[in-house]
């Protein structure tokens, strides 16, 4: 599948550069008149300011500071996360960040249900995950004060699942990051600010209803307009913060607690904890499962480019009986039946694989090349518009189809789709990127071109700002093809540097470092 989209789930700070201690102030406004024992309750007076860092407790009867635990809970869990996935990989490898849990239609449908939760809890660089504990730390400790710990926890955690929601039904793109639950944050201040305005303390009110709008429109417009960005979960976590604020109103505070009444209980907060720590069970099951079968798909890929056909059958097949709601394997195993021209095989594993992911276009696709290459044009052509619709001319629908191609050594076909693909978008990194590899590594020599592959290789790795190790790595073979030896060690370094623990970037560098006399 296509390299990972940055979901986009970032959100930028707002203008406003209060402090975080003003931003969680006193819930309490000065009352216009007390009781005649208010100095028993030890209260302070009025000083005409409202304090930053003390919150009054009308229960206890002494001031004390509040702090936003869960707020801060969440943002600890987004840190600890993102460095298990960085030392993991997943900052550059989509398979490992879909081994995390990211948001991905077909794995959803699919069955695995906890894409729903986990992307509010991942990010894809530290500038996504800054941006968005930013702007968490901010609302967050707002919304917390109001609705209380348990309440709070309910809207963020069902906003993020909203989010996803929403996203993976729009959008079949990889995606992850909190800023879908966050827009959740600001779509339950918005409503809150117009249905509960009478049980929002009055200092709070500013920051509800109308207060949060300017914020609101300002993200959804950068969303709408920056690409790379998922405006389906935002616009997904924002409607369902929303929804549940119009029906979830905040506890009663102030005046209301001080005669007898029992505090707000915050026994909610067991249902969001109980969702996200079934979620992550889930995740890490799955990851020890899928890292094992990655491991197994790897080995029967080195097999078969060594020609070994038989035995990368079998690491293909093991690895499908690990993992029965894989489809890499059987896409993996009708590769190799279809080099073999045994057509009845791969149509059965392609159509296998379509079944496990559903919507996914390289199923499907894989399974139109296969029809074609059978010789039943009418079938392949009902497979290639159920992937790319009756129009498939679209610059990721060509490259799939040259990918397909050209992994069947019809390099004829491969380049005319990748030129297609660049034809209708020049700035398409990946399809620069494969068509350089293409003429690398080409075991044809008609269509060996060292010069070409590395103009269209340093193009992939511009258009990316060098960030991607897969591309990097690609120059580094199309200098090695050109005969540039060290020049291709050096490239390699900026590539493993990227990513280190990639087995196959390794084994390059080891071949280049040969040919370079290292």
């Amino acid at each position: 599948m296509s390299d990972k989209q940055d979901s986009g789930f970032e959100i930028q700070g707002s203008g406003n550069k209060k402090e975080p201690d003003a931003v969680a102030g006193d819930l309490l406004s000065p009352a216009p008149a007390l009781p005649t024992n208010a100095q028993s309750w030890n209260l302070e007076p009025d000083t005409g300011s409202p304090p930053v860092t003390r919150h009054s407790s009308f229960v206890t009867g002494f001031r004390q500071r509040y702090w936003p635990v869960v707020t801060l809970a969440i943002i600890g869990i987004n840190v600890v996360v993102f460095l298990l996935l960085t030392y993991a990989g997943g900052l550059t490898n989509t398979d490992v960040l879909l081994d995390f849990g990211a948001s991905f239609s077909p794995y959803f449908h699919r069955g695995e249900y906890w894409r729903l939760v986990m992307p509010m809890f991942l990010h894809v660089g530290w500038l996504h995950l800054l941006g968005n504990s930013y702007a968490l730390f901010i609302l967050g400790p707002i919304l917390e004060r109001v609705y209380g710990a348990g309440r709070f926890s309910l809207l963020y955690v069902a906003a993020g699942v909203g989010s996803s929601a929403l996203s993976m039904s729009r959008s079949l793109n990889v995606a992850a990051g909190a800023s879908g639950a966050i827009f959740g944050i600001a779509g339950a201040m918005l409503v809150a600010g117009y249905m509960h305005r009478d049980i929002i303390p009055p200092r709070w009110g500013r920051a509800f209803g109308a207060g949060i709008v300017p914020f609101v429109v300002l993200m959804l417009i950068l969303g709408f307009s920056e690409k790379g960005i998922d405006k389906w979960g935002h616009v997904g976590g924002l409607l369902t913060g929303g929804v549940l604020a119009a029906f979830i109103p905040p506890p009663k505070h102030g005046l209301a607690l001080q005669f007898g009444d029992e505090r707000p209980s915050q026994a909610i907060i067991v249902l969001p904890v109980l969702v996200v720590g079934l979620a992550m069970v889930s995740t890490a099951q799955h990851y020890a499962i899928s890292r094992d079968v990655t491991r197994l798909l790897q080995q029967g890929v080195r097999l078969r480019l060594a020609h070994q056909d038989a035995k990368a059958l079998e690491r293909f097949q093991d690895a499908a009986r690990r993992s029965p709601r894989d489809e890499r394997p059987h896409m993996l195993m009708g590769a190799v039946y279809l080099r073999e021209q045994q057509f009845d095989k791969a149509i059965q594993e392609y159509s296998q694989a379509v079944q496990l992911s559903p919507g996914a276009p390289e199923a499907q696709l894989a399974l139109g090349v296969a029809y074609r290459m059978q010789g039943d044009l009418g079938k392949a052509q009902r497979a290639f518009e159920a992937a790319l619709g009756k129009n498939p001319a679209t610059a990721d629908g060509q490259r799939l189809l040259a990918d397909l191609y050209a992994d069947q050594k019809l390099f004829a076909e491969a380049v005319q789709h990748y030129k297609q693909a660049l034809q209708i978008e020049p700035q398409n990194a990946e399809s620069h990127n494969n068509l350089a590899w293409l003429y690398a590594t080409c075991d044809d020599p008609k269509w060996r071109d060292p010069h070409a592959a590395l103009e269209h290789a340093r193009q992939a790795v511009e258009l990316t700002q060098w960030k991607k190790a897969g591309f990097i790595d690609t120059l580094a073979e199309a200098n090695f093809a050109s005969g540039s030896y060290q020049e291709a060690v050096r490239i390699q370094v900026l590539a493993l540097q990227l990513d280190s623990r990639d087995p196959e970037l390794q084994e390059h560098m080891l071949r280049y470092r040969k040919a370079a006399g290292g």
